[in-house]
């Protein structure tokens, strides 16, 4: 064996197993994939750019109707309860400056009472309350104007509350004994006769904005709304409003109060949103109720109160002019589907032969050649081509496979039949076997049926050795040699042909019961030994034997042919090296027989008896 030929191999070998692995890890196509991805990229070219100009122009048709019409939504609830607001104004003014009005001032205090008496009646004031500079208060309530006043002393009104701002509303607050929530609108008047300041408090029920709902409300999907700042729900047309119970503590539901209800998301962060681009707030939320678009804005003008007003409806409800083009998009969208489907299943009825050929040569692989059965003609000149090829390679590599052993023509397969010229040294029990007697029996016998006794013993030499992962290296006339440890690796080769030899004779046995155990059936010797040998393909280039060589090959068969000497009668005799014997693991205890020197050893082999 030349060392620069073997040092080149194993330089080679690593790279060639990367690049074998790199092109075993490269992803393979399905020809019926090929089709689908082909046609679906050819159609998706065609149709995908009308699907998505269609797709381009329903949103932004659908966007621009959603704010035209959101802005006359938002405008209409901005003057609405701006209007409310404004007017409640003016009439506070007008109250004020009838009782800052110096022929009024200077009035005894019960005129002053009868106003405010007969304004109640007239207005949606549901309480009016006059502070004097003094701290004296006195207030009418609508509902019990015929009633006296009710008259307190409180904190007298002061320059500071005028630099605040003469006119104020106040936030929403519960009044427990009328059970009622109101908002207060605060006018602070400066006497001119005296330069005091007086204070004018009119009291409205938030009742009156839940009134300004329905004028608000124009769409049917449409839910208006009125916040006291971004929290504080003054009024809705949601059921959960009007199920509130206020409280001195509560006066008005927050937005989290109404928790089942898509107002309580309008503020949400962690939801799926679209902004849109308007003069006031809009936005596009997908919620757990639906996808609603939200309108809103606040009034901005005098002394309003932080009011926001607004409206959320459907999103839904804006599209259905669009209906159509969303039918023409999923019509569209279903023809591309059923042209990628007609061509995955053209593909798939092309691709049938290939799967055929290649489940045939997946069988070839794995050297299952009783399982290969013809492929079929086909009416495409190139598929039946290739399949007569199949055909009749799949017919070589099964003979192929008879002659050699079929461990090797796999590790052939799989290396791609590289490193035939490569040996090695390597640790191996080989076995031989003979037939003792075998001349008498075949005289007796006609060559058809000498034939068939050979055929059926070497079956089972072959079953028992393939069991145990063992390689037949060959037939020698009534004899047989074979070997554990190659081509594959193997830890427990001893075991392993010790085993073998153990089925062997158990098969043996179970035939000669069977057949009664005549006398003139062959008896069988076997010889078994462990050691290193140089193992590999050997021979010419234009024919080579993969075998092993090597004194071990020789002890093995100086061990069989000892069992003629041993015991000349017995059925079966197997003979094992005490190398081979220190190695097996099966705790058995073989017959030591002693030393024995074999021919052509000067060393004695110490000899055991294993069957």
């Amino acid at each position: 064996m030349d060392p620069k030929n073997e040092t080149a191999d194993l330089k080679k070998q690593p790279q060639d197993e990367t690049a074998a692995n790199v092109d075993q890890k490269r992803w393979r196509l399905k020809i019926s994939a090929v089709f689908s991805i082909g046609a679906a990229m050819l159609l998706a070219l065609i149709g995908g750019t009308m699907l998505l100009f269609v797709s381009d122009a329903t949103n932004r048709q659908a966007t621009a109707l959603m704010g035209e019409t959101g802005a006359l939504i938002v405008e209409r609830g901005l003057e609405v309860v701006g209007d409310f607001f404004r007017n409640e104004e003016r009439m506070g003014l007008l109250v004020a400056d009838m009782l800052s009005n110096p022929v009024v001032y200077a009035a005894p205090a019960t005129l002053h009472e009868q106003l405010i008496s007969i304004l109640s009646r007239q207005t949606n004031i549901k309480r009016i309350s006059y502070t004097f500079p003094t701290g004296r208060e006195i207030s009418v309530q609508l509902s019990q104007a015929d009633q006296p006043t009710k008259e307190d002393f409180v904190t007298p009104p002061n320059e500071r509350d005028m630099e605040a701002g003469d006119l104020r509303w106040g936030a929403p607050y519960y009044d427990e004994e009328i059970g009622e929530t109101f908002m207060n609108f605060a006018i602070y008047i400066r006497n001119p006769i005296d330069n005091t300041i007086s204070k004018l408090t009119l009291d409205y029920p938030t009742a009156l904005l839940g009134q300004l709902i329905s004028r608000i409300k124009w769409r049917e999907s449409q839910v208006p709304f009125i916040l006291y700042g971004q929290n504080l729900v003054l009024a809705s047309s949601e059921d959960a409003f009007s199920d509130f119970e206020p409280s001195v503590a509560k006066p008005v539901p927050t937005i989290s109060d109404l928790s089942d209800t898509p107002l309580s998301m309008i503020w949400e962060e962690d939801v799926q949103r679209r902004s849109l681009s308007t003069n006031y707030s809009a936005h596009i939320d997908a919620t757990p109720y639906g996808t609603y678009l939200y309108l809103y804005d606040s009034l901005r003008n005098g002394s309003h109160p932080p009011i926001v007003v607004g409206s959320y409806v459907l999103a839904s409800e804006f599209s259905e002019p669009f209906d159509n083009l969303h039918r023409i998009y999923i019509a569209a969208t279903a023809f591309l589907a059923g042209g990628v489907l007609l061509m995955f299943l053209i593909g798939r009825k092309l691709a049938g032969p290939f799967i055929a050929l290649g489940t045939q040569a997946n069988a070839i692989r794995n050297l299952h050649m009783e399982g290969l059965t013809a492929l079929p003609r086909s009416r495409l000149k190139e598929v039946d081509e290739a399949n007569q090829a199949f055909n009749s390679a799949g017919v070589a590599l099964s003979a192929f496979s008879r002659y050699v052993p079929r461990d090797l023509v796999r590790v052939l397969l799989e290396s791609e039949f590289e490193g035939l010229n490569s040996t090695e040294l390597r640790e191996m029990t080989i076995l031989f076997s003979d037939i003792a007697g075998f001349t008498g029996v075949a005289s007796k016998l006609t060559a058809e049926e000498t034939t068939s006794l050979l055929n059926t013993h070497f079956q089972e030499l072959a079953d028992c050795i393939g069991q145990t992962q063992g390689t037949i290296d060959k037939y020698i006339g009534d004899g047989c040699m074979a070997f554990w440890g190659a081509p594959e690796t193997m830890e427990n080769h001893a075991q392993a042909a010790i085993d073998a030899v153990h089925l062997i004779a158990k098969s043996l046995g179970e035939e000669l019961e069977k057949e009664g155990g005549g006398t003139d059936k062959p008896r069988l010797r076997i010889g078994v030994h462990t050691g290193t040998v140089v193992v590999g393909n050997i021979g010419a280039t234009e024919r080579m034997n993969y075998t092993v060589i090597g004194d071990a090959v020789n002890v093995a068969a100086r061990l069989e042919a000892l069992g003629k000497k041993v015991d000349p009668e017995a059925r079966v005799i197997a003979l094992a090296s005490g190398t081979t014997v220190m190695k097996m693991t099966d705790n058995s205890k073989p017959q030591h027989l002693g030393e024995y020197h074999l021919r052509g050893r000067d060393e004695a082999v110490d000899v055991y008896r294993i069957v």
